[in-house]
């Protein structure tokens, strides 16, 4: 059996570790058309602190190690040019010897991520425009801030990604100031937790100018509908498209958001041909249908699956789905979300109802913070929708117990039952998580 894998990052390399688990005399091939191997994109923002820290130490796995210790064919400057899905062939540019070869398939696994939105306006192809999605990307930002010493960066869209980067600026000293077409900020977090933000940013004398409209770059200023801003070096975030070029061209089917339609098996359209992460759909449990979140966790389990149901192509099993948890760090706060955003609730028209608490998140011991937590729940039965948290201290992991809440379709009646841990050291005798859940009861 013979499989190959377009894509060497989250996706393409646990769908091509798992065909081997599983299968040692399996010949795997992934061609990667960037020269690194599969990495945590995560931690790029954090990297930008350490001038002498290498972006190759977010790898996940050296090029040695996974062609040597896991037995895969892993081919770094490959770029595939076309699918020919009738002859289960691709055609590939080896870009190091500049040729042409054609590589034959018994499966393709399609996992080629996403790709940043552009701005299609006048100096926005400019050197100096950075589209922070790569460690290519990061390397060369590292380059202009350590060689060319810039006071101010210009981000470009308010996202999870330009929102730490304006954290790490702060704190090299570099002064961020964000640019953003929309009238608010974070839109599937619900405004109790969002004006959080808003207030750190005021705190800290970050500039945010919101409902603004770009019309072009010149030199070193970006001129906008509202003024002109000045910075060494502008960022640019706002969205990304998955990479589905190939696949489409290929007769491939494209589903939510342009990505590529999957099955539950994460099976496409065209005949053995499976596709995994940020460049494919993506099932949510509580919508019962796919969508479009890009995420590691997501693409690794999809990764996973996928090369598992290639092995066992008799005894598939199904993609189980997300229930889009996502947690990010901004300054001292964490901002996390899990489930149904309130938009999602009022577009599927179920009656809820929404509640928050403000709470210290320890008992009577130094270090500790403030969180407030939101729950989103079924007016009625109290059924959990959606949990959203920011705060200091420790968020993300009981954000993690909201997302187990939701995955076993618990109540908040559950929830004010469930054995939290305590001690003064870790959180006061009334968890956060029961506190919120007591004062849902209240109004279910």
């Amino acid at each position: 059996m013979k499989t190959v894998i377009i894509g060497g990052v989250a996706g393409g390399l646990s769908a091509a570790s798992q065909i081997k688990r599983e299968d040692q005399s399996a010949q795997v091939i992934v061609l990667e058309k960037s020269g690194d191997v599969s990495y945590a994109a995560c931690g790029m923002p954090y990297n930008l602190y350490y001038k002498d820290k290498p972006v190759e130490d977010l790898y996940a796995l050296g090029l040695e190690d996974i062609r040597n210790e896991r037995g895969i064919d892993y081919r770094l400057h490959h770029e595939v040019l076309s699918i020919d899905p009738a002859r289960k062939k691709v055609t590939v540019f080896d870009r190091e010897r500049s040729q042409e070869y054609r590589e034959k398939y018994d499966y393709l696994v399609y996992a080629t991520g996403n790709q940043p939105n552009r701005l299609p306006l006048p100096g926005f192809d400019d050197a100096d425009i950075f589209y922070f999605k790569t460690l290519d990307d990061t390397r060369l930002v590292k380059k202009v801030i350590y060689e060319k010493a810039p006071s101010t960066v210009i981000l470009v869209g308010s996202g999870y990604t330009n929102l730490e980067l304006v954290d790490v600026l702060y704190n090299m000293k570099i002064t961020p100031v964000i640019l953003e077409k929309a009238a608010s900020i974070l839109p599937s977090i619900a405004e109790e937790i969002r004006v959080k933000v808003l207030e750190k940013l005021k705190e800290k004398g970050i500039t945010l100018h919101t409902a603004i409209d770009i019309i072009e770059k010149k030199g070193t200023v970006v001129r906008t509908t509202t003024g002109d801003f000045e910075g060494g070096m502008v960022v640019v975030s706002i969205g990304v498209k998955p990479n589905t070029a190939i696949f489409s061209a290929a007769g491939g089917e494209l589903g939510v958001g342009g990505a590529v339609k999957v099955d539950r098996f994460l099976r496409t359209n065209l005949p053995d041909v499976f596709a995994a992460g940020d460049c494919a759909e993506h099932y949510v449990r509580q919508l019962g249908k796919n969508g479009y979140m890009p995420l590691g966790p997501t693409a690794n389990k999809q990764g996973r699956l996928v090369g598992s149901n290639i092995v066992n192509n008799t005894a598939m099993k199904e993609f189980y789905g997300i229930d889009q948890t996502a947690v990010f760090k901004f300054f001292d706060l964490t901002v996390a979300t899990t489930g149904l955003s309130e938009r999602q609730i009022q577009e599927i028209g179920t009656p809820y109802v929404k509640v928050f608490v403000d709470t210290p998140t320890r008992g009577a011991f130094p270090g500790g913070g403030t969180m407030r937590i939101l729950l989103l729940f079924e007016k009625g039965t109290g059924l959990l929708l959606g949990g959203q948290m920011i705060g200091q201290d420790v968020v993300a992991k009981r954000l993690d117990v909201l997302a187990t809440v939701i995955y076993k379709q618990m109540t908040v009646f559950e929830l004010a039952e469930i054995d939290l841990s305590y001690s003064p050291l870790y959180a006061p005798v009334w968890d956060p998580l029961l506190i919120a859940a007591n004062k849902a009861i209240k109004e279910v």
